[in-house]
């Protein structure tokens, strides 16, 4: 899988690399480096006119459980949504690899949203379509960096497992209004049973994550947003990182890409 990094060392889970991204191809069931990609230009150019899906991973992963989760995500892309991708790509970001870092996390998220905005203009500019799908706290990193863009649709489906986000934060005059605009169709996938979120994300924000109930104002998604789904996955996830894992979930996407889906849908 081609991996690009924002990691210190291409793979510290505290630190952000002072230089900028590192692009490199590597062998996941191995964790082996095959080469190296000099520049974000020869990236770009070795992606331009291909069909992308790009995957955000959260809060708390070290180097070795990033490669784990997306080698998973890469094999049940590929039984379930093969012919909507050429390839699927993965982004690491410093976010920390012990379970007391969520805020010194949040701030790294925030810090690299910047850094990811570049990545994906270029990304969008030149490849046929560019899909994104974030699990947790790599909700922030990605609708933070569509907040900062002048650019217009970026994305095409967002892909939001998990969101430890703010469950108001899509909505009018909240902090992530203005990201909505900037994707075709966003798909938020949530579960009551997600432990992490029902206990360490409240204790952290005294609020609830966009990822536990799914959005607060269930009808203002319905009534005043166009493309925003919602998907409630309690029968099929159990825990916050069971997302990956669930063919439900999978099969909700490929349908979806067929059929313009209802704005909210139990799995």
């Amino acid at each position: 899988m081609l991996i690009v990094s924002s990691r210190k060392g291409f793979n510290n889970p505290d630190k952000l690399n002072e230089e900028g991204h590192q692009f490199r191809e590597i062998d996941l069931a191995r964790d082996k480096e095959i080469r190296i990609i000099d520049t974000l230009e020869d990236f770009v150019t070795e992606l331009a006119g291909k069909r992308i899906l790009l995957l955000v991973h959260g809060y708390n992963n070290e180097q070795d459980e990033v490669y784990d989760a997306y080698s998973v995500i890469e094999a049940k892309t590929h039984e379930h949504l093969q012919a909507e991708y050429y390839l699927v790509i993965g982004y690491s970001w410093p976010g920390g690899d012990q379970g007391l870092e969520w805020w010194a996390s949040k701030k790294r998220a925030n810090a690299v949203a910047r850094r990811f905005r570049f990545l994906i203009e270029n990304l969008s500019a030149n490849v046929q379509l560019l899909d994104v799908m974030s699990h947790s706290l790599g909700a922030r990193v990605v609708l933070k960096a569509l907040k900062q863009t002048t650019a217009d649709k970026l994305i095409r489906n967002y892909l939001c497992t998990a969101p430890a986000v703010d469950n108001e934060a899509l909505e009018k005059g909240e902090e992530f209004f203005s990201s909505v605009n900037k994707i075709e169709a966003l798909y938020v996938f949530h579960s009551k049973r997600d432990g992490v979120l029902a206990s360490a994300y409240r204790l952290a924000e005294f609020d609830n994550a966009l990822g536990l109930y799914g959005p607060e104002d269930k009808q203002y998604i319905q009534n005043k947003t166009k493309n925003i789904y919602v998907a409630n996955c309690k029968k099929k996830v159990d825990s916050h990182g069971a997302y990956k894992r669930s063919d439900a979930i999978y099969n909700y996407i490929s349908l979806s890409m067929t059929k313009k889906p209802t704005k909210f849908r139990t799995l």
